[in-house]
């Protein structure tokens, strides 16, 4: 136990005294805050009263002018379609819509976000005059429009508070709190593992009396501690940001988000976790890398899986029991549900006992690795 408490503080020495690493590894968690500030920025400048310029080929009356002021679209209009395109072309505006007969044909570029919203806008102008005239035509025929139209009521009961922007909202943040311990434990494991080997000072420290044993649970140990204290600086900018958000920036408003002390305990609870696991992941990975670069394009791959969640969400697969057994993505949904208060303990009990599983088995190959004279110095 006395050489293991020696080796944590020797890498804890190690990578505390290199300024430059120890910044890098609690960079990662203030992209979170960013992250929320900048989701804030691109909703709320969506949903500012922009107007916008579009083109059309007709004349409008006042009922179509008075649809068209409340959805902030300003009409200029051109006689022949080819000087709509070349207006739009030189961007006086934004999208044009033309007239032949009965039939609207909308020009808009839906692959930028001002498209969508004129193209959105556009159409609910459309299906507004639509209906206006549906109704004068009614009116004209003496039928009672409450009649014609309310045939049954509809009452919607939201089964989740969160809808799908904000869930991959959520999902986008948490992630950058797995990212945040797979950077800590993967420049750990590479400055305890690689880069002693290519200097050379792996063989003098195991000719101290040392066992190999020891000395890889020290190593393990201190990726831990530096993966968790990452964990921790990410949950509280994680909570700290989406608490200021919920109470200043419209779209996390509508977010239904668990700030409790309950929450809280969980989630570093889940964190500690995700440390444990990862840093053995990170260093069986680096186990056989023979120099740091080579270290660095192996464990690449775990800042790859912290991706993996993110577009399971975009996907809308179902989420089962089975998907809080496959690590990394346990422990992105186990922490969705925490601060949505979805959590079931069943899901809790699966991501302890897996990750349990899983870090005995990593650091049973961790320790075989370490045992082989071939790996060691070759």
């Amino acid at each position: 136990m006395h050489n293991i408490w020696i080796t944590i503080k020797k890498e804890l020495r190690t990578i505390f005294r290199d300024k430059k690493t120890f910044i890098m590894l609690f960079v990662t968690p203030f992209i979170i805050p960013a992250m929320v500030s900048l989701y804030g920025v691109i909703f709320e400048k969506t949903d500012e009263t922009e107007t916008y310029s579009v083109g059309i080929n007709f004349e409008v009356n006042e009922i179509e002018e008075n649809i068209l002021n409340e959805l902030h679209i300003e009409t200029k209009k051109y006689d022949t379609l080819s000087t709509l395109e070349e207006e739009y072309q030189d961007k006086n505006i934004a999208a044009y819509v033309t007239k032949e007969n009965d039939k609207y044909i909308i020009y808009v570029d839906d692959s930028t976000t001002s498209g969508m919203v004129i193209s959105e806008y556009l159409q609910s102008y459309l299906e507004q005059y639509s209906t206006y005239l549906t109704n004068q035509y009614l009116l004209e025929q003496e039928v009672d429009l409450e009649e014609a139209y309310h045939h049954f009521d509809v009452e919607k009961v939201a089964l989740n508070q969160n809808d799908y922007a904000l869930v991959i909202i959520l999902n986008v943040i948490i992630m950058y709190v797995i990212m945040s311990i797979c950077i800590a434990a993967n420049n750990m494991s590479m400055q305890t593992s690689a880069t002693e080997k290519e200097n050379g000072t792996l063989e003098t420290i195991l000719t101290f009396p040392i066992k190999k044993r020891e000395l890889i649970v020290g190593k393990y140990l201190a990726t831990v501690i530096v993966s968790f204290l990452a964990a921790l600086v990410s949950i509280f900018l994680l909570v700290s940001s989406l608490y200021y958000a919920s109470s200043h920036i419209e779209i996390f408003k509508m977010m239904s988000i668990s700030f409790g002390l309950k929450a809280i305990i969980s989630s570093v609870l889940v964190a500690f976790c995700a440390s444990l696991f990862i840093a053995g992941a990170a260093l069986a990975l680096t186990a056989t890398a023979k120099t740091y670069k080579e270290a660095q394009s192996q464990v690449s791959l775990l800042n790859m899986v912290t991706l993996v969640p993110m577009f399971v969400t975009m996907t809308g697969v179902s989420i089962t029991h089975l998907f809080y057994a496959i690590p990394i993505c346990n422990f992105v949904q186990l922490l969705m549900d925490i601060f949505t208060n979805n959590v079931e303990i069943l899901h809790l009990l699966i991501v302890l006992g897996t990750t349990f599983i899983y870090c005995i088995v990593v650091i049973t190959y961790v320790l075989k690795a370490y045992n082989s004279e071939k790996i060691l110095f070759k």
